[in-house]
């Protein structure tokens, strides 16, 4: 089953002449986990945000498990994030006046899908998730997330697009602030996690040694567009 299908994708900043995507097709499959390599300015954040549906894209240029994203309102775009899509962020943004567990119970509270997808109370599933990625500390996980470290953040950050199992988890160069031990170790953790929730992963990097620990690797040249 596809879980992400990429048909004939142009975009353009808008003033800019040159597409910063051209994309022929792409296809990511169910539980499937892939790696996105390239350049700085090669289209990946800009790729990850059409799928994402933050920006608009063209009407059957993004489809997300079944759904034509570019044939949704941008408040429709809103809603199928939230019910579907897991967002890991370079910069985590955690809220940092809340706690690390109401960090990753925030999907849940905007999305009642994700909250029964859990099979119960969201917080515990939280604890649960938090605990399966290393932090189990009573303080650390209802303390104000602006007291973590950036490896517990990234920790809480991946907790929270976990949460509820989505079908697909977007990460945009989650481990760029993480020493070598720690970068594999994480990815180890989420590929973990993924796979319990049954959840695709496409994960942003220009990291040669994770490519071991992906099913493949997309090497991405949007401006010379192509089948990737």
């Amino acid at each position: 089953m596809t879980t992400i299908a990429l048909k004939s994708l142009h975009y353009c900043w808008p003033g800019a002449s040159t597409p910063i995507l051209d994309i022929a097709s792409f296809d990511l499959q169910s539980r499937e986990k892939v790696m996105l390599r390239g350049p700085s300015g090669s289209g990946k954040s800009t790729l990850l945000s059409a799928i994402a549906g933050v920006i608009e894209v063209p009407q059957s240029s993004v489809h997300v498990a079944g759904t034509d994203i570019g044939g949704l309102s941008g408040r429709d775009r809103d809603r199928f994030r939230v019910d579907h899509l897991g967002l890991i962020f370079q910069v985590f943004n955690l809220l940092p006046w809340l706690s690390a567990v109401e960090n990753v119970t925030l999907p849940c509270r905007f999305s009642a899908r994700r909250r029964d997808k859990v099979g119960g109370d969201p917080t515990k599933a939280a604890e649960r998730l938090l605990g399966e990625l290393g932090l189990t500390d009573v303080n650390l996980l209802n303390g104000p997330a602006s007291a973590l470290s950036i490896g517990q953040q990234q920790r809480v950050a991946a907790a929270r697009a976990l949460i509820g199992s989505p079908e697909v988890v977007l990460a945009d160069e989650p481990t760029s602030a993480l020493d070598e031990e720690a970068k594999g170790a994480f990815v180890e953790l989420l590929l973990k996690e993924c796979n319990a929730a049954s959840s695709s992963l496409l994960f942003v990097s220009h990291d040669r040694t994770l490519e071991k620990h992906f099913d493949r690797t997309v090497e991405l040249n949007m401006l010379n567009g192509g089948t990737i």
